[in-house]
């Protein structure tokens, strides 16, 4: 009986938002980060040791585009109007392995979605990837930031009960930085190159609500609730006690004005 190959779980994820004041043939400018990361069995985020690189194969406006990325988590960062469907190269560590070749849909309808992707390893391989790929990955647990707060006297309320406000940091790839390894910039009537200038790192941010006190992190909920719309991830689960958020679903206004919130609490 011949053996059964060996599958790997990823997932591409796409975040988008468009820019205030900038428009092109008509249409708002937005700016939008690529990335990929694996899945285990229990479906946790982990990395991906046996990818070497990825190649991103943009729409043929671009200047280049062709883009090589060999960073974890493959960050590729770009700013345009048109939705387009570009292709996914995955290259491993061994070069005997082909590349696997992904479709990716571009698309402006969510302002994060995940895309879940198997890959499928035959089961004569080299040693030495069989052992990379079955090598236990560290998850990436950190993406996760925990933090409890008292909700005695909210809302006027005089119960004591303790209730733990989850605020989920869970993308730690929403930075201000370039992970691509080319710093070229396009512009054509597709799409133009750009830097995600100016952005809060959330990562920062979920740090920064673990030092608050627990009478500014019911402060913190109360400025989410204000501003909450249909496209933030926002559940509260009152069984339980738990308050979670996913920040880079916040948009730009409000995560400056959480940012601004929590240096005045820390730093004032």
């Amino acid at each position: 009986m011949p053996q059964k190959g060996i599958t790997k779980e990823i997932k591409v994820i796409t975040d988008q938002h468009s820019v205030k004041g900038q428009k092109q043939n008509g249409f708002p400018m937005r700016k939008w980060k690529i990335s990929l990361i694996g899945v285990n069995a229990n479906g946790e985020e982990e990395s991906l040791p046996y990818v070497d690189h990825v190649e991103y194969i943009l729409h043929h406006t671009f200047e280049q585009p062709l883009r090589k990325v060999t960073k974890f988590p493959f960050v590729l960062q770009e700013k345009g109007w048109g939705e387009f469907d570009m292709k996914v190269m995955i290259h491993f560590i061994d070069n005997a392995e082909q590349p696997v070749v992904l479709d990716h849909d571009l698309n402006f309808q969510m302002n994060h979605y995940e895309v879940a992707h198997t890959l499928t390893f035959k089961s004569d391989i080299k040693p030495s990837f069989l052992k990379l790929l079955n090598r236990p990955v560290e998850t990436i647990s950190d993406r996760d930031s925990q933090m409890s707060s008292n909700d005695s006297g909210i809302d006027g309320k005089a119960h004591k009960r303790r209730k733990d406000a989850i605020l989920k940091e869970k993308s730690k790839r929403v930075k201000a930085d370039r992970s691509s390894d080319e710093e070229s910039q396009g512009d054509s009537s597709a799409a133009s190159g750009d830097e995600w200038d100016n952005e809060i790192n959330v990562h920062i941010l979920a740090e920064k609500f673990q030092r608050l006190q627990a009478s500014d992190l019911i402060e913190v909920i109360k400025m989410v609730k204000a501003k909450q719309t249909s496209e933030m991830y926002v559940r509260e689960d009152g069984e339980a006690g738990e308050y979670q958020i996913d920040l880079r679903t916040l948009g730009d206004d409000l995560l400056n004005q959480l940012w601004q919130f929590c240096t005045k609490r820390l730093d004032g």
